[in-house]
């Protein structure tokens, strides 16, 4: 399979905008990419590289795969903007709270 910049781009406006309904600046700050660089990859003018793209992927959900080739996504997208909004909406102290449910999962889980 080419890899098609156009296609890609488009696979990640799509993200942005269908997703998570955001601005090119806040989709960039989510991902870690300045909104210039992100501009670019929705325009196919850059093709992306190894680390935008692990960026892009990691900050959102999506499988390398979808952006890349455009195959089909999972419910990884879906659940992950789930919980996200729901972050979002949390206290400082809520958030401490996620974070030690999470850490002691996680250690139950290693002892598996």
């Amino acid at each position: 399979m080419i890899l098609d910049n156009i296609e890609i781009g488009t696979r990640i406006r799509k993200i942005r905008e269908e997703k998570y309904k955001e601005s090119r600046q806040v989709f960039a700050e989510r991902c870690g990419l300045s909104e210039n660089h992100l501009g670019k990859l929705e325009r196919g003018a850059l093709l992306i590289s190894i680390t935008a793209l692990n960026k892009i992927c990691s900050a959102t959900g999506t499988t390398t795969d979808y952006v890349l080739y455009g195959n089909s996504e999972t419910n990884n997208l879906k659940i992950r903007k789930s919980i996200d909004n729901f972050l979002n909406r949390c206290t400082k102290k809520q958030l401490k709270l996620v974070f030690q449910f999470i850490s002691t999962l996680e250690s139950y889980y290693e002892d598996d």
